[in-house]
C-alpha cells in the first residue's frame, strides 16, 4: 500500500506538502500545478486519506455532489430538485455546492473532491476560471463525474438539452408574429449552451431571409442585472429591436426592468421570449413567454448517467431531445405595432 511518502517522491515535493494538500490546509501556498501532480499521482497510486481512501477499495460514501451557480435561481432549482429525486431513488445523498463557494476555498475542495466526501460530481459550467479549476482537480482525482446542462465532448461528459431547436422555436415564434427586428440577447461565455444557443436564433432569421446582424447582439448573462445592462445596450442600437430572444429566464426578467425604465411596453413596443418556463416566467411582469426545456429529466439523467459510471459502465455524452421543447405563449409576445419596420439592407 502506498505511503504519503511515495506520493511526496513521485510528485517530487516534501511529505508535509501532500499531507497538507489531502487533508485540504488552507494555509497551504503551492502553484497549481504542484497541486494538480499531487493530486494525480495521490489517485495514480491509490493513496488518498479518509474517506477517499475507502472509496477507492470499492466502499462508496453514498453521496453525489451537483456544483451549480446561484443555487436560489428557479431553473437551477428545477434541475437539483430532479437530480435530487433520482439520487434519493438509487440511495444516494445529493450535496449541493456553489461553484466560486468550492473554488475559492481550497480546503473545501480538498475535502469535497480528494478527500472523499462525495462518490461522484455533477457540474454546471458557464465557462469561467472557477469551473475550469474544478473540473482540473476532478480529473486530476479520477473523480467519476458529469457536465450538467452542456453539450460536450471527449474526454468530458455530460448530459445537455436542445438548446439550438430551443432557440430556433423562441426565434420563429417572434417571426410568426411579424417582427423583423429581433436581437438576441445572449449568455456569453465559451459554453456550447452559450454558441448554441445564438445558433438557433441566427438559424431561424436566415431561414426566413433575413440577415441576423452583430449589433442586434448583447451578452444578457444568467442574472438580472447582466439582463438590464444587455437590454440597454440593444435600446440604444440605431434601429432598435421590437423582439428579444432572451438566453436566460433571469436575463429576461433584467430586460423586462430595462425595457421599463427606458420609457416603453412589453408587448406594446418590444415583446421579450426567453429560454426555460418556471414559475418565475408565470409571474414576471408582463408573464414570460417562455421555450419549455425537460430541466427536470436533465437533473434526473445527469444523476443516473454518474451512477452507471460508479458501477462500472464507460462514461459518454447524451443529448435530450424528449420531451421536446415546447412553446408556452404568455403577455410578453405579440404583432409589432407596425409590420413595415424593415430595415434597409
Amino acid at each position: 500500500m502506498a505511503t504519503i511518502k511515495d506520493v511526496a517522491a513521485r510528485a517530487g515535493v516534501a511529505p508535509s506538502i501532500v499531507s497538507r494538500l489531502l487533508n485540504g490546509d488552507p494555509t497551504v501556498r503551492v502553484r497549481q500545478d504542484t497541486r494538480l501532480r499531487v493530486l494525480a499521482v495521490a489517485a495514480e497510486l491509490n493513496y488518498t486519506p479518509n474517506r477517499a481512501a475507502r472509496a477507492l477499495r470499492g466502499t462508496r460514501v453514498g453521496a453525489l455532489g451537483v456544483a451549480l451557480r446561484q443555487l436560489t435561481s428557479p431553473v437551477y432549482a428545477q434541475i437539483f430538485s430532479g437530480a435530487e429525486e433520482a439520487a434519493r431513488s438509487a440511495d444516494f445523498l445529493l450535496v449541493a455546492i456553489e461553484v466560486d463557494a468550492l473554488a475559492a476555498d481550497p480546503a473545501a475542495l480538498q475535502r469535497f473532491i480528494p478527500g472523499g466526501a462525495v462518490d461522484g460530481l455533477l457540474l454546471q459550467r458557464d465557462g469561467l476560471p472557477a469551473d475550469d479549476l474544478v473540473l482540473e482537480n476532478v480529473q486530476a482525482t479520477k473523480l467519476p463525474f458529469v457536465i450538467v446542462n452542456e453539450r460536450v465532448e471527449d474526454p468530458l461528459f455530460g448530459v445537455a438539452l436542445d438548446d439550438v431547436r430551443a432557440s430556433r422555436m423562441a426565434t420563429a415564434h417572434l417571426l410568426a408574429l411579424g417582427h423583423v427586428d429581433i436581437a438576441h440577447l445572449g449568455i456569453g461565455g465559451s459554453t456550447c449552451r452559450s454558441s448554441d444557443r445564438h445558433a438557433g436564433w441566427q438559424q431561424a432569421l436566415t431561414h426566413a431571409g433575413l440577415p441576423a446582424p452583430d449589433e442586434m447582439v448583447a451578452v444578457g448573462g444568467s442574472r438580472p442585472e447582466t439582463g438590464y445592462a444587455g437590454m440597454m445596450e440593444l435600446l440604444a442600437n440605431p434601429v432598435r429591436p421590437t423582439g428579444v430572444v432572451a438566453g436566460t429566464l433571469l436575463a429576461a426578467i433584467g430586460a423586462l426592468a430595462a425595457i421599463r425604465d427606458a420609457g416603453l411596453r412589453v408587448p406594446d413596443d418590444i415583446s421579450v421570449v426567453t429560454h426555460h418556463d418556471s414559475w418565475a416566467a408565470e409571474y414576471a411582469s408582463p408573464p414570460l413567454t417562455a421555450v419549455r426545456l425537460p430541466l427536470e429529466e436533465l437533473g434526473r439523467r445527469a444523476v443516473q448517467l454518474l451512477i452507471e459510471q460508479l458501477d462500472g459502465a464507460a462514461p459518454r455524452h447524451e443529448l435530450l431531445t424528449t420531451p421536446a421543447p415546447q412553446l408556452i405563449p404568455r403577455a410578453s409576445t405579440a404583432p409589432p405595432h407596425s409590420t413595415d419596420r424593415r430595415r434597409p439592407r
